[in-house]
């Protein structure tokens, strides 16, 4: 019930709907829902457009005045405390090809691209860092893209199940395996990863926990990961490859071969999805991410439903995955490292089958405690005994953003927020001067059109006279 996307609806409601016949017509929740919001659908229709008029019976939830430092000078929090919803109406209209979605937006049509999606500010963005000419003409026009960490995260995992990589079975072989993760989790460079791919680029992740939510320490100096990370000048800087292959050296594995038999170490790479030609220079850039470290990665992708079946029956090695916050608290994240949670054991969603005793004590008396001193205290040994175990090499934190018209005010694209258009603000006298001024009627093609067709209208006029001179030979006759 903590989901931002719950709400009631009354009974009488489900049991109109459950009448005979409805579902043929189109009449359904899910065309017609019915709620508590700040607005209600007057209009629908399927694949074209819908309408979202203001709700008269909304009970006015005031707008948010907690935010951060950013938040206040960007102006995001000058309406603290007055009712929502501010716009009376909202209109979606159903584009089914992404290039007239743009060229409407870039034309003034569109106040937001894409009303639920918070990833459409950074194409925008690429396009500004390589064209001064398009990062003029979008500045000129005060396009919005505005672009926040999020609170969710991408991370390349291990299964602490198997043999090489886990967590081991004795003392000795559970501190080598644990130096070999060290060692990925130096040489997996996540700040590499935002500037080869800025279209899902995002901040560089210490632990699990995202700026935002109680408890993390991001962006500060008790946040960095000393296990991959050193403090230089204030600044976290990651430990050298050299430092690295000093961990492989200690794990058993010199120059990638195993110290005893001098075979080299190859390890499975698990990916959720076919290799297509769009995915494949992300894999094969973690690819060589591991050779850095002279680990051979064997590349196993497959479809959904196979990876699926390999992380339920523990088959795997190493894997990507991700997580979008259910609602925000730190146990929403902490709670995939809970040992009874193992995908593998109980089909929970621990995918790395993580099992660390003190952690789980931890965890166990993190779920009773309110956000304050003692639960920042219990945080902070759980995320500190994540960084030095390494189950995950944390991934990074990608980038909501927004492609918002300069006339918007108060938007801030988040996962977690799904209501944000009873917080938006819209200045329509600014909307229709732009408008105006961005799609002015250009005259000279008409122009242009009106002197070829007086043109043409001379030429067959003259045609014709000379037609009519002739006589039946072909012989024009002159008087």
């Amino acid at each position: 019930m903590q989901m931002t996307f719950l709400s009631p609806v009354p009974w009488e409601a489900d049991a109109f709907y459950a009448q005979p016949g409805m579902g043929e017509l189109g009449v359904s929740m899910d065309t017609w829902p019915i709620g508590t919001g700040p607005y209600m659908v007057t209009e629908y229709r399927k694949d074209r457009r819908i309408v979202m008029k203001r709700n008269p019976n909304y009970r006015g939830e005031p707008y948010p005045c907690d935010g951060t430092e950013a938040d206040r000078k960007a102006g995001l929090l000058a309406d603290c405390g007055k009712k929502t919803p501010f716009v009376d109406s909202i209109v979606s209209t159903v584009e089914r090809e992404s290039t007239p979605q743009r060229n409407k937006f870039r034309d003034g049509y569109y106040d937001l691209e894409v009303f639920e999606r918070t990833d459409m500010g950074k194409a925008y963005l690429v396009e500004m860092m390589d064209s001064d000419e398009v990062r003029k003409d979008y500045e000129r026009k005060g396009f919005n893209f505005p672009q926040y960490s999020d609170v969710n995260s991408y991370i390349i995992g291990f299964n602490m199940l198997d043999p090489v990589l886990g967590w081991g079975d004795t003392q000795a072989q559970r501190a080598r395996n644990r130096k070999l993760r060290q060692a990925i989790a130096i040489a997996i460079d996540w700040d590499e990863y935002s500037k080869v791919f800025p279209k899902k680029a995002g901040i560089t992740a210490m632990s699990p926990l995202p700026e935002g939510i109680f408890g993390s320490r991001e962006g500060t100096p008790q946040g960095i990961n000393p296990f991959a990370y050193k403090l230089v000048n204030g600044k976290p800087v990651r430990r050298s490859i050299d430092e690295a292959k000093q961990l492989m050296v200690e794990a058993g594995y010199p120059n990638g071969r195993d110290a005893k038999t001098g075979t080299p170490l190859v390890i499975n790479y698990d990916y959720y999805a076919p290799p297509t030609p769009e995915r494949k220079p992300e894999i094969d850039w973690v690819v060589r991410q591991f050779a850095k470290v002279d680990i051979q990665l064997e590349v196993r992708a497959t479809d959904n439903n196979q990876y699926q079946d390999k992380v339920r029956k523990g088959k795997h090695q190493v894997f990507w995955s991700g997580w979008n916050a259910d609602y925000p608290d730190a146990e929403n994240f902490l709670f995939l490292f809970y040992g009874p949670n193992s995908k593998s054991v109980s089909d929970g969603e621990n995918t790395a089958n993580y099992q660390n005793p003190e952690y789980d004590k931890l965890f166990a008396q993190l779920k009773t405690l309110d956000d304050g001193p003692e639960k920042q205290v219990v945080i902070d040994k759980m995320v500190r005994i994540l960084q030095e175990d390494a189950p995950w090499s944390m991934g990074f934190f990608p980038y909501a953003s927004a492609a918002v018209q300069s006339w918007v005010s108060n938007s801030k694209p988040a996962i977690l927020v799904r209501d944000h258009g009873r917080y938006l603000r819209l200045d329509t006298k600014a909307r229709v001067a732009k408008l105006a001024e961005w799609n002015r009627p250009v005259w000279w093609p008409l122009a242009g059109l009106a002197a070829v067709v007086i043109i043409g209208v001379l030429y067959l006029r003259g045609a014709l006279r000379r037609r009519e001179r002739m006589n039946a030979r072909g012989e024009l006759l002159t008087t």
